[in-house]
């Protein structure tokens, strides 16, 4: 009987995984990563049962996993001898080595972005889309915070300056705010929650999502315990209540969408609070405020007990995204690339170590490093997404469903947002 060993990935192996994720997903991440660490040490390609024993994938998930390798022109197939009569089986191995690999899985990742964004909302490409990538500016929807890093973390990295990119990061008071100057041309792309993309596009404006920054809405509804006699912990308990909210802005927008549809019969009475969310809820001049889900963790360290609804909980919709002119995307698709490769080679430079990053906003806000790091962390796992089928991701129907929802609660119409 003859007894053959395979080598496995294990979790000292997670960080060559993590590197690629962002840009393949968590299957063919795995059979990538399996690829590269064999090539180190054992020479010759892996055949397909290698390949699922050392990724603990399916025949079915490996199969397709190789295939995508295959076409991002990362691995070749081969075959491998085999004893006896009959066709070698298939084999794989890597092109090149872990870093050039992970640069091209992040190019034709972003390439394939961009397509996305293209098919979706029917932009035709030029048919010469100009020159290599040179200068881009990024405006991002808040003063610098943990929601930031990966931009950030693509900067100190150099990744965009490998893409031959200089990314200039401006930041503005919104997501309104973020798209005006994308709709100036102040900005090239702009950091803006989907509502707000959505509302405008309906007024006219042609805009573009590129890629789902977050693929979970942060919107909150917060109060602090007592306020209700106990717990919050039901969206029937808002009957009757005052409900403070920037009118206009995305977190007030989705506050909105959120009373609309569980349908509290119209007695909710929602109060403009101007941006000054905290002071009104604390004051007792409203009962619950909407926020990111961060405002009401600052409450917390303040040694308050709060209690809160998460909107995507509920109604699971795009959170912050990528946006463009729709002339952009056309006119300078090469930046457009290399922005979106090095943002992907971003995020997983921040969800590996984001400390460097972290210490970089620091430096430009008010908010000690930990706590951006803190607050990248939470928002990667709880809103971030993209394990699965790779960062920036865009599928049409979460899109359609969120805007039947607007419309459905006459909030589409007017594309004029304040904050």
């Amino acid at each position: 009987m003859r007894i053959r060993e395979f080598r496995a990935l294990d979790d000292d192996d997670r960080p060559v995984v993590d590197r690629l994720v962002a840009g393949l997903g968590e299957d063919a991440a795995r059979v990538l990563a399996f690829l590269l660490l064999r090539d180190e040490v054992e020479e010759g390609p892996a055949p397909a049962l290698a390949l699922r024993i050392g990724t603990g994938l399916s025949r079915t998930a490996m199969m397709a996993a190789v295939g995508e390798l295959e076409t991002a022109g990362v691995v070749e197939r081969t075959t491998v001898p085999e004893e006896g009569p009959g066709r070698p089986p298939a084999a794989w191995r890597p092109i090149d080595g872990l870093e050039r690999t992970a640069r091209r899985v992040d190019e034709h990742h972003a390439a394939e972005l961009v397509a996305e964004a293209r098919r979706l909302w029917a932009v035709e490409p030029a048919e010469d889309p100009g020159r290599a990538p040179d200068t881009l500016t990024l405006g991002l929807n808040w003063r610098p915070n943990g929601l930031h890093v990966p931009f950030h973390a693509a900067e100190v990295a150099g990744r965009y300056d490998a893409a031959g990119l200089s990314v200039g990061i401006e930041h503005y008071e919104g997501s309104h705010r973020a798209l005006a100057a994308v709709r100036a041309g102040e900005a090239d792309v702009g950091l803006v929650g989907a509502a707000t993309v959505l509302r405008a596009r309906a007024a006219g404006d042609p805009v573009v999502p590129i890629a789902v920054a977050y693929r979970r809405a942060m919107a909150v509804l917060y109060t602090v315990r007592g306020t209700f006699g106990g717990a919050l912990s039901g969206v029937g308990q808002l009957r009757g209540r005052r409900v403070g909210m920037p009118a206009g802005s995305e977190t007030g927008i989705l506050g909105r969408l959120f009373l609309n549809q569980v349908a509290l019969d119209g007695s909710v009475r929602i109060v403009d609070t101007g941006g000054e969310e905290r002071e009104a809820l604390l004051s007792g001049e409203v009962d619950v405020v909407t926020g990111s889900f961060s405002d009401p963790r600052e409450l917390e360290r303040r040694g308050m007990a709060v209690d809160v609804l998460t909107v995507a909980d509920r109604f699971p919709i795009y959170g912050p995204t990528l946006v463009v002119r729709a002339g952009t995307l056309v006119e300078r698709e090469g930046a457009l690339e290399a922005f979106l490769a090095g943002t992907t080679a971003g995020w997983a430079e921040a969800c590996r170590d984001p400390t460097a990053a972290a210490e970089r906003i620091a430096a430009r806000s008010d908010e000690p490093a930990e706590r951006v790091v803190e607050t990248f962390g939470t928002a990667s796992r709880e809103f971030g997404g993209g394990r699965e089928e790779g960062w920036g991701r865009q599928e049409q129907e979460p899109w359609d469903r969120l805007r039947a929802a607007l419309e459905q609660g006459a909030l589409l119409a007017d594309g004029t947002t304040d904050a």
